[in-house]
């Protein structure tokens, strides 16, 4: 083998006898004690830090999670809360709707016009049962108990719960009652004449199992599982995608109770972290649950990234050690040449092979190697920087597109079908959140509840395709007389909502006529026929509860009705506490 440059022959001498007998004694020579002391150390203090990282990492998590699953049982319960509110404002709507009240008196007569108010009731209540699938049917009693219309899934009720049902004085949500094998709950609400007064009651029959869609709006993971379990423990509804349950069989936290989380074998057998809290409603209880294993994932997650970056402190102090050891033997001044004229840009670097059948001889090689394979590289770097360029080109123009298309879903989720107005859900979600908005800052807001005068009339002179045509201009013509920050919504029928914010009554006053007059004054047609069409207007202001404050202004819509319609009334100041 060729001597490397500037060396000079020489005869062996003992320090290279040393160094032959340390070839088999690998460990003992001195690059081999060095790297090995410096990774040694390395090691045991990525050891170290990783235990103590990943303890503290798990105490903050198991914190997170303690603080996750209140919250989730916190938000599962207003959801609910607010779920249950809306129903039974929905009953009590519909059995104030004109449909009914004008029909009230005819109701449980035989005769040929009370036959006529029932199918004319019959079709409001299918209609009304097709715009909300929360319920399963809906009835109306005699305050007797005997039943004057039924309309939806037939259901044998208990002679108990019929006469409770029957008698029931205001709006109401029942408890969960078992009839035929199948659970249900009545939202009822009494039924008035015209005149006020009583003519029986409106009941309608939701199952638990409608509860799913909210159970499942959670912030917990995949395996994550919520679900409302019953007085007795048993199980009434639970989210989506997990396995059915009949009873919870923990203890039942009381009334009041801090939530607890802990960790337990669930009722599959599977190890889970879960919680519960008292539903004061039904005096219900909601419970979350979560697998262990997924619950701390990111523990593992974790651990894994410090056991890699501690595994890279690692090589790098070995890789140190070695470039330390590789600095005492004089054979590797030539791969250090070699290296530097590589690092300043030179290519094609090729340093001799030492005389020595040792590592150094390998790795003379292998540099030789990586220098002849390093000018290949460099093109093919090139080429592959070229070919991300273009794909990253590609990526943002569809990420662009994912974005418009987005946008366009989110639009249509709160749009209005028919009215191309927002929709009954926006409408409640917007409400709640400008009530929050008000408290907050203080500032006024008003509501104002819009319902077209006999609208039925259109209907049923020229046909719901007909009718919904009239709705449609009745919303343009509105649309375009509210203000820019003011939301116009369709609530459902021939009624829309108007929230005003940072409006007093006063102006929401001033803008309700204004309404009113836009399409007093609008010409509307229906198949080519003129129609005048008025509109009874509800105003109120909030007072810093948003359900308060739709009920005020859905009783001055009342009133502006029982007033000859086409008018505008302000809602009574609440009442004081």
């Amino acid at each position: 083998m060729p001597s490397l440059p500037g060396s000079q022959s020489a005869p062996p001498s003992a320090d290279a006898d040393s160094e032959g007998s340390l070839r088999g004694r690998p460990f003992q020579s001195l690059p081999s004690r060095i790297i090995l002391s410096v990774f040694g150390a390395a090691f045991v203090t990525s050891l170290v830090v990783t235990l103590v990282s990943t303890s503290s990492i798990e105490s903050f998590l198991r914190q997170k999670i303690d603080q996750k699953f209140p919250a989730t049982l916190l938000s599962t319960a207003e959801h609910l809360d607010l779920w249950y509110s809306q129903r039974r404002l929905d009953v009590e709507t519909f059995a104030r709707s004109t449909t009914l009240m004008d029909n009230a008196p005819e109701l449980a007569s035989p005769s040929a016009k009370g036959g006529r108010s029932r199918e004319e009731v019959g079709k409001y209540l299918q209609y009304v049962l097709e715009r909300f699938p929360q319920y399963a049917a809906i009835f109306a009693l005699d305050p007797d108990g005997g039943e004057l219309l039924w309309v939806g899934e037939r259901t044998s009720l208990p002679a108990g719960l019929r006469s409770r049902l029957a008698g029931v004085t205001s709006s109401q949500v029942g408890d969960v009652h078992e009839a035929e094998g199948i659970r249900i709950q009545a939202v009822s609400a009494p039924i008035a004449d015209g005149r006020g007064a009583a003519r029986g009651s409106l009941h309608a029959l939701v199952r638990p199992e409608s509860l799913v869609p909210v159970l499942g709006d959670h912030d917990l993971g995949p395996s994550g599982v919520v679900f409302v379990v019953g007085r007795g423990g048993e199980v009434l509804a639970q989210s989506a995608d997990s396995s059915p349950r009949r009873v919870h069989e923990r203890p039942l936290p009381e009334s009041g109770e801090d939530v607890q989380v802990a960790d337990y074998t669930g009722a599959t057998g599977a190890h889970v972290v879960g919680a519960s809290l008292r539903f004061p409603r039904f005096g219900w209880t909601v419970v979350c649950e979560e697998d262990y294993d997924q619950a701390f994932a990111p523990v593992v997650s974790i651990i894994g990234r410090i056991l890699a970056i501690n595994l890279g402190i690692v090589v790098l102090f070995g890789f140190v050690a070695y470039q330390f050891a590789r600095s005492i033997v004089r054979p590797v001044h030539a791969l250090s040449d070699g290296a530097r004229r590589i690092a300043e840009g030179e290519t094609g670097v090729v340093v001799p092979l030492p005389s020595t059948r040792d590592e150094i001889e390998v790795l003379a090689r292998v540099f030789n190697e990586m220098s002849a394979r390093l000018e290949a590289n460099q093109h093919e770097i090139a080429q592959g920087q070229l070919e991300i360029e273009k794909a990253n080109k590609r990526l943002v123009s569809q990420n662009q597109e994912l974005h418009r298309v987005n946008e366009a879903l989110e639009q249509l989720s709160i749009t209005d079908d028919l009215t191309k107005l927002h929709n009954h859900r926006f409408f409640h979600d917007s409400l709640l959140r400008e009530n929050r908005r008000a408290a907050r800052s203080g500032e006024p807001l008003s509501l104002v509840l819009i319902d077209l005068d006999d609208f039925k009339q259109v209907n049923d002179r020229y046909g719901h395709a007909s009718g919904d045509a009239l709705l449609r201009q009745a919303g343009e013509v509105m649309n375009a007389v509210v203000r820019e920050n003011d939301l116009l919504a369709r609530y459902g029928g021939e009624e829309f909502a108007l929230i005003a914010p940072r409006t007093a009554l006063e102006g929401a006053l001033v803008l309700g006529e204004k309404l009113r007059l836009a399409v007093a004054e609008a010409d509307f047609t229906v198949e080519g026929e003129p129609v005048r069409v008025t509109v009874s207007v509800g105003v109120a202001e909030s007072d810093g509860d948003a359900r308060e404050l739709f009920k005020r202004a859905d009783a001055a819509l009342y009133e502006a009705k029982g007033q000859g319609k086409d008018c505008v009334v302000v809602a009574d100041e609440p009442a004081d506490d």
